[in-house]
């Protein structure tokens, strides 16, 4: 809800998901979706302080644990997500950029060099994460001594196959790039969105293969590395070592990737990935929608044509 004072606009509602919101300055807010010129009166675009009288910032648990070597990821990466809540927040005109204008937040929204260029660092990070886990899962077949098996290596060429597609879109994005009205060289954003599209499905399938490849052994890890300083520390060394590594080495490698598959920052980046482009059956519709399908249809109309004629 929105009321427009002398001073300003005053918003009151909620909004979802503001990953990072504890540790910002300033909130840019707009719709996510375009409206109709009817609900125009909703349709703003602003730059709200996060220390706005009345704003209120709903943190989810924390998933950062304290214990660096049992944790490397969770330890290090946790990015907080919140949900903001406007309760009468006054937002002063200078900071108002757009106001009650539907088709000119539209316009910001799906501006293509702003987009292009952002969705282009979003692929870049994917692509890299990809390579990360994937190396994860190398390590811990060849650990375990299982790369030998053909059923293993299909799934780790799975993988490798994974992080080729989305280079080759992301490298496709830079060829093809054309420089706007402003000179800016913009990525071409079909191949972008297509990444993008590709990687909620990518990445569960990453966690999925990563759980075949560790089984059992990823419940079968001592609590503690300091296990290996105690009193069995001999035993431990005998049986948990590794085909390639020793004991200990192995147990790290182990606790490394269940902090991709079983931990709280592992499910939640496994989620963050299923609907980092929103929600992906959207995606892909928006993807048929703004193609231009003549491009494939006009030759099977023309086949039809030749062949009958």
């Amino acid at each position: 809800m929105v009321k427009e004072t002398s001073e300003g606009i005053v918003l009151r509602g909620a909004k979802m998901i503001a990953t990072g919101a504890p540790y910002t300055h300033d909130f840019l807010i707009f719709s996510f979706h375009r409206l109709m010129n009817d609900y125009g009166k909703h349709a703003h675009a602003l730059i709200v302080p996060a220390d706005s009288a009345g704003l209120h910032i709903v943190c989810r648990e924390s998933f950062a644990d304290p214990r660096e070597k049992e944790h490397i990821l969770s330890s290090r990466y946790d990015e907080m997500d919140a949900v903001l809540l406007f309760d009468d927040v006054l937002v002063p005109w200078e900071r108002v950029l757009l106001y009650g204008d539907a088709e000119a937040v539209w316009e910001l929204r799906t501006n293509k060099t702003a987009n292009a260029l952002a969705f282009h660092q979003t692929v870049v990070r994917f692509a890299a994460k990809l390579e990360f886990v994937t190396g994860v899962a190398f390590a811990m077949a060849e650990t375990i001594g299982v790369n030998g098996f053909l059923h293993i290596q299909e799934k780790l060429g799975e993988l490798l196959t994974q992080i080729d597609t989305i280079k080759a879109l992301l490298i496709a994005s830079e060829i093809q790039a054309q420089p706007d009205e402003a000179g800016i060289l913009v990525p071409k954003s079909t191949y972008l969105d297509t990444a993008r599209s590709l990687g909620t499905r990518f990445y569960p399938r990453v966690i999925d293969i990563l759980q075949q490849i560790g089984g059992g052994g990823f419940v079968q890890t001592p609590s503690s590395l300091a296990e290996f300083q105690g009193p069995i520390a001999h035993l431990l060394d005998l049986y948990f070592e590794g085909a390639t590594v020793g004991a200990e080495k192995k147990v790290q490698l182990f606790k490394l990737a269940w902090d991709l598959i079983g931990s709280p920052l592992g499910a939640r980046h496994e989620l963050y990935e299923r609907f980092y482009a929103g929600d992906p059956v959207r995606a892909f519709a928006g993807q048929y929608l703004s193609a231009d399908k003549t491009l494939l249809t006009d030759p099977v109309w023309k086949l039809l044509k030749d062949v009958h004629d």
